[in-house]
């Protein structure tokens, strides 16, 4: 596994940052450019990057501060570097300094990709839940139901760590309100 330094982003570096998630992630699932500007000011919210020598962005961790537990919210290395071990580093490094809980979310869909990233996760120390829930769509079509299931980090997910997290992140992150934070999805 590769070595990797984490650094706490400099607002400058945000529009690549800001570049990379949307190569990296679907629309439904990245704010709009205007929005995510907005939510670097929240002191519950930090992008750590890491860079090569020369100063290149290789990657970055999104992460909300929820009190009880962190929540991942987007993970992403530059697509011409995956596969040399640079994610694993700096995962590697980001769980080495974490002092809570860490959760994650991935998508439910039964597809190659998806499943290589639930392993790559486990390999990492992370636990895939039974529990999950459909993410409000932060942008495009909003028809298209995000099904997504929560991973843990250092110990599996309980009933009602679950309910607690959900609850935290439908309030403070999709600011979806009381009522869709209360609902109890099926478990997917």
């Amino acid at each position: 596994m590769v070595t990797i330094e984490l650094f706490k982003l400099k607002e400058a570096d945000f529009k690549k940052i800001y570049a990379l998630m949307e190569r990296s992630f679907p629309p439904e699932e990245v704010r709009s450019y205007e929005n995510a500007v907005k939510i670097l000011s929240d002191p519950k919210y930090r992008i750590l990057i890491s860079k090569s020598e020369a100063g290149e962005i290789l990657g970055f961790i999104a992460e909300w501060d929820l009190g009880s537990t962190i929540f991942l919210e987007h993970f992403a290395v530059d697509q011409t570097l995956q596969g040399e071990g640079i994610g694993s580093g700096m995962m590697a490094a980001y769980l080495s300094q974490a002092t809570k809980p860490v959760r994650l979310e991935v998508e439910d869909e039964k597809t190659a990709i998806n499943e290589r990233r639930i392993v790559f996760y486990q390999r990492l120390g992370f636990h895939l839940s039974e529990y999950g829930y459909h993410q409000p769509v932060m942008r495009g079509d909003t028809s298209k139901a995000i099904s997504l299931r929560i991973m843990s980090y250092p110990e599996p997910l309980t009933e009602a760590s679950f309910q607690n997290f959900k609850h935290q992140v439908f309030i403070q992150i999709y600011k979806t309100g009381e009522n869709r934070a209360n609902k109890k999805d099926e478990l997917l």
